[in-house]
C-alpha cells in the first residue's frame, strides 16, 4: 500500500517511477536500467536497506546515485548510520508529500550537476588522452633527431608544433666523408657499416648537443639544420659551433676506427643560411620532418668544395653568426639556380671556444727529384669529365701534392690521378681536390688528397716525409 501511494504521488508530479519488492530485486533493477534517484526503505525482505545502501556505495556505477531513505525507523542512530553510509537524505514514515517533493527536487538538482561534471570530466580525460597521444607521437618521432631540450620546448609551447609546411629561415649544415666511396670498395661490407655507424653516431650526438635538427643521413652525408621546428636568435652561431665540434669529434671517430683496425677518415662541412620550406615530407605510411628548397641544394654544393678537415660557411651565415667568428681565406663559388657567385669563408674557430679551433691544414711539401709522372682526369660529380691529361707531381706531403701540368685546373676541382712508373701505371687511383692558392706559381696546382689507395700509401708516406723511396 505504501508503494502504491508513493508511486501514484510521483506520477502525479510528472516523474516516471519504478519499484522493487525487495533489496536484491532493487539492485538488479539499478544495474540494468538508468535511474536518477532512489527512495529506499530499510525494512525489506531478502536484503534490508542498509545492505542495499552499502552495496550501492561500493559499486562504481551506483555510488553517485542519490538515495533518500524513507523509513518508519525514526531512531536517531538509524538516521546517522544512513547518512554516514552515503544517503542523501532521510524521511520518516508516514512522509509529508510536500517535504518529499522538496527533497526530490534538491536531490535531482544535485544529480544533474553531478552528471554535467562527470560529462566534463570524461571530456577532459579524452582530451588529456589525445594530448598524451600527441605528445607521445612528437616524443617518439622527433626524439630521434631532435635534442630532448628542443622536444620539451615543442611540447610546452602554447602553439604546439606546426606539422604542416611553412617557410623558415634556417641555417643548414651538411657534412660528407672525403673519399669514402673509393675506401668502401676496399673494405668488407661489415667494415663499411662499422665506419659509417661510428661516424654517424658521433656526428648525431654533436648536432643534438647543439640543439640542431637532424634532417637525414644520406650514405656518408649528414644534413641538419638550426631554426626549425624551434627558431632561436643564435641559430647561425650554434650551427657554426656545431660544425667546429663535429670536426673535433672526428678525432674520436678515428681513434675508434684505428682501435677496430679500420682506416682513418676525413670530413668536409658546409654551413649556409637561407629560406627553405620545412614540414612533414613524405606520405601517410612514411614521413619525416625535413627541409626542401634551393638553399638546401646550395649547401650541398658548398660542401663539395670542402677538403677533409675543413668547414666552409657562406657570407650570410658569417653575418648571422655575429662577431668573434674566426675565418681564413674566402672564395666565390657558383651553384645551379643561383645566378650570382656565393662567397664562402674557411671557418677556423670562435673566439669564445678556443678548444674548438681548427688546426692549420697547411703542410710542408717536399720536392721530388725527379718528379713523379702522372695522368689526371677532372671529375664532374661522380663522373669523369674529360680525357686524361699528362702531369708531374713535383712535391708531396702525406696529405697533398703540387701538380705541374699544361692543362688548366680550376680551383676546387676534384681529380683522379694515376701514377706512372717505369713499367707502366702503378696500381691504385689517387683522388684529390684542387686547393685555391692565391698568387700561386703559374702551371702549378696545389692538391689535397681525398682518398689514397692502400697500394700507394707507402709511397706517399715516404716521399711526403722527405724520405728517399725507390720507385
Amino acid at each position: 500500500m505504501n508503494r502504491a501511494i508513493l508511486v501514484g504521488s510521483l506520477e502525479a508530479q510528472g516523474y516516471s517511477p519504478g519499484f522493487a519488492c525487495d533489496g536484491r530485486e532493487a539492485l538488479r533493477a539499478l544495474r540494468t536500467e538508468a535511474w536518477d534517484v532512489v527512495l529506499l526503505d530499510l525494512v525489506m525482505p531478502v536484503m534490508d536497506g542498509f545492505e542495499v545502501l552499502l552495496t550501492m556505495k561500493e559499486d562504481d556505477r551506483l555510488r553517485s546515485l542519490p538515495v533518500i531513505v524513507v523509513s518508519a525507523l525514526e531512531e536517531m542512530e538509524n538516521v546517522v548510520r544512513c547518512i554516514e553510509m552515503g544517503a542523501t537524505d532521510y524521511l520518516p514514515k508516514p512522509f509529508d508529500p510536500v517535504l518529499l517533493r522538496a527533497r526530490l527536487k534538491s536531490s535531482l538538482a544535485a544529480k544533474r550537476l553531478h552528471d554535467v561534471i562527470e560529462a566534463h570530466v570524461v571530456e577532459i580525460e579524452a582530451l588529456a588522452e589525445q594530448l598524451m597521444v600527441r605528445n607521445r607521437f612528437i616524443q617518439e618521432t622527433f626524439g630521434r633527431y631532435l635534442s630532448d631540450a628542443v622536444v620539451s620546448e615543442i611540447l610546452e609551447s602554447p602553439d604546439g608544433l606546426k606539422l604542416g609546411g611553412e617557410k623558415r629561415t634556417v641555417t643548414m649544415l651538411m657534412s660528407d666523408l672525403r673519399g669514402f666511396s673509393a675506401m668502401a670498395e676496399r673494405l668488407a661490407p661489415e667494415q663499411v657499416v662499422r665506419v659509417i655507424n661510428n661516424y654517424l653516431g658521433t656526428m648525431a650526438e654533436v648536432i643534438l648537443a647543439h640543439d640542431g635538427t637532424i634532417d637525414e643521413f644520406i650514405g656518408d652525408s649528414v644534413l641538419g639544420f638550426f631554426g626549425a621546428p624551434v627558431a632561436r636568435a643564435d641559430d647561425a652561431r650554434r650551427a657554426v659551433a656545431c660544425a667546429l665540434a663535429m670536426q673535433k669529434g672526428m678525432e674520436s671517430v678515428n681513434r675508434q676506427n684505428l682501435l677496430g683496425g679500420l682506416p682513418a677518415v676525413e670530413m668536409g662541412i658546409a654551413v649556409h643560411t637561407g629560406e627553405v620550406v620545412v614540414g612533414n615530407i613524405g606520405s601517410e605510411k612514411r614521413a619525416k620532418y625535413g627541409a626542401v628548397g634551393g638553399h638546401v641544394n646550395l649547401t650541398a654544393r658548398i660542401e663539395t668544395y670542402t677538403c677533409g678537415g675543413q668547414v666552409l660557411i657562406s657570407q650570410r651565415t658569417l653575418a648571422e653568426a655575429g662577431g668573434g667568428v674566426i675565418t681564413g681565406g674566402s672564395l666565390s663559388v657558383r651553384a645551379k639556380g643561383f645566378p650570382e657567385p656565393v662567397r664562402v669563408h674557411d671557418l677556423l674557430g670562435l673566439e669564445e671556444t678556443p678548444h674548438l679551433h681548427l688546426a692549420s691544414r697547411a703542410e710542408v711539401l717536399w720536392p721530388i727529384d725527379p718528379p713523379l709522372r702522372a695522368v689526371f682526369t677532372v671529375l664532374e660529380g661522380k663522373r669523369v669529365g674529360r680525357d686524361e691529361e699528362p702531369a708531374e707531381i713535383v712535391a708531396l706531403s702525406r696529405s697533398g701534392a703540387a701538380l705541374r701540368s699544361e692543362a688548366t685546373v680550376e680551383a676546387l676541382s676534384d681529380l683522379k690521378l694515376r701514377i706512372v712508373g717505369d713499367a707502366g701505371f702503378l696500381p691504385g687511383d689517387l683522388y684529390a681536390k684542387a686547393v685555391p692558392v692565391p698568387d700561386g706559381p703559374a702551371g702549378l696546382t696545389r692538391l689535397r688528397f681525398t682518398s689514397v689507395p692502400a697500394e700507394l700509401e707507402s709511397l706517399i708516406r715516404k716521399l711526403g716525409s722527405g724520405l728517399d723511396f725507390l720507385l
